[in-house]
């Protein structure tokens, strides 16, 4: 009799139990993320080790601000063919340029419009660059290979020749050997020309921009003077 009476308490207990349990959240264990992807939440009272450094949520920040470059514009150019063509009908000359040649030179602060064939073999000599003439062709080319053409003879002097025009000279020497006048006189000249001293003859071969050959000679001819007595 007395287990009929209990039956229905235990059934109501047993039912609001169970309402309990459906009602209340699933707690995340200890360090786990509640959404995929989240970072990780240190759980209370979790003490960090010696030496590390603090936890940081969310995205790491920049350890300082961005580096910047200063970027510094180069020296003014123009276009080398429209300024060979004005200056070859001004001059009658023709111009013949190497494929390799840069399009674009720079004028060392001249204006283009005021820039005359004796001008502008000083403009290319700025610009490492260097004119031949070849059978009334100006043939533009890098300094460095004007020893391989054939450079016009200068004898004697001429005010007409312009100063950074390439010539070629022989020296005949009386009073001293020419192959000691080679060692001085070397250090003169710039890479791109050529000296030699030719000992059967006592001569020098001399190739160099016009102005330069002309301060050689005059070098030369003050140095060969016969011995003092």
């Amino acid at each position: 009799m007395r287990i009929r009476h209990l039956a229905p308490l235990l059934l109501a207990l047993a039912t609001l139990s169970a309402l309990g349990q459906e009602r209340a959240p699933a707690q995340p264990p200890p360090g786990a993320s509640a959404q995929p992807g989240a970072p990780a939440q240190p759980s209370p009272g979790a003490s960090a080790q010696p030496g590390a450094p603090p936890a940081t949520v969310g995205p790491a920040t920049p350890a300082g601000p961005p580096q910047s470059f200063i970027v510094y514009p180069g020296p003014p150019t123009v276009a080398l063919e429209p300024l060979l063509q004005r200056i070859g009908r001004a001059a009658n000359k023709k111009f013949l340029v190497a494929s390799y040649i840069p399009p674009q030179i720079y004028l060392g602060g001249v204006d283009a419009g005021d820039v005359t064939y004796p001008l502008l073999l000083s403009i290319l000599r700025a610009n490492a660059l260097a004119v031949v003439d070849i059978e009334g062709r100006l043939n533009v080319i890098p300094e460095s290979q004007v020893r391989n053409y054939p450079v016009p003879f200068a004898s004697n002097d001429d005010n007409n020749i312009p100063a950074d025009e390439w010539r070629t000279r022989l020296l005949q020497l009386t009073n001293v050997e020419a192959a000691q006048i080679v060692p001085i006189v070397r250090p003169l000249l710039p890479p791109s020309a050529h000296l030699a001293a030719f000992p059967p003859s006592n001569q020098l071969v001399i190739v160099d921009r016009y102005a330069n050959l002309k301060r050689i000679t005059e070098i030369v001819r003050a140095l060969d003077k016969p011995p003092a007595r």
